[in-house]
């Protein structure tokens, strides 16, 4: 039994090894800038981030050293990881505090919105927006506004989905391609549904992937509503 547990343990390590590898960095604290609307939230997640691949480094240099004694340090072993365990929950919570207060800080900037040319002089520039602002919820900021009817216009039935609206932020390069995304604004009915100009289409909340590109969102400077089109060659 005793083995067979080290063999376990000896398991677990190896596919810790392949998903550190998997997940690269290197461990360090970030130097990224503060953001305007942002605050200091890209920077808190890529600090996150490069804490953890550092203690998974250091675990690992430790583990393998250990290893190399065989099954006289099972103990020892065990005990490493027990003791990442724990540091992972204290730096998660430490995490957490600090990404809420800081989302609690930068609630109700207002951000600049746009339109791009081609949405302009497309079919689907139907809508205005307003209210353009940060929030916080459950202590993670998100981006909210209002879309509001331009004129008088009509969905026919089961036609929602053709009045989409199409996004992305603005930024450098990487942040307008990677942000790329879609809100179907109407729920998808049997019945027509008309809007008289001015009217409130629907009130929407998108997300920042703080977690994907930290770095990316240190440039954000607003959000830009664009073409079927453009959207479609940002996934490109």
């Amino acid at each position: 039994m005793y083995k067979n547990k080290f063999l376990l343990i000896v398991s677990a390590f190896v596919c810790g090894l392949i998903l550190t590898g998997c997940g690269g960095g290197t461990g360090g604290a970030s130097k990224l800038k503060r953001n305007e609307y942002l605050g200091n939230l890209p920077a808190l997640y890529e600090n996150n981030a490069a804490e953890k691949a550092a203690l998974e480094k250091k675990v690992e240099a430790e583990a393998t050293k250990l290893m190399a004694g065989g099954e006289k340090n099972f103990a020892k072993i065990q005990k490493l990881y027990d003791g990442q365990s724990v540091k992972e929950k204290e730096m998660k919570s430490k995490f957490q505090t600090d990404v809420s207060a800081e989302a609690a800080k930068i609630a109700g900037r207002e951000v600049p919105a746009s339109f791009s040319e081609k949405l302009k002089n497309s079919d689907l520039y139907f809508y205005n927006v307003s209210g353009v602002k940060i929030v916080e919820e459950k202590g993670v900021a998100k981006l909210t506004f209002n879309v509001n009817a331009k004129d008088d216009f009509t969905i026919p039935s089961m036609k929602a989905y053709d009045y989409t609206i199409y996004y992305r932020f603005s930024g450098n390069e990487a942040l307008l391609k990677n942000s790329a995304s879609v809100i179907i604004p109407v729920s998808l009915a049997r019945q027509a549904v008309s809007f008289k100009k001015g009217d409130l289409i629907a009130q929407s909340t998108v997300e920042f992937s703080f977690s994907r590109y930290p770095a990316d969102l240190v440039t954000f400077s607003g959000i830009e509503f664009i073409s079927n089109e453009e959207y479609d060659a940002a996934g490109k």
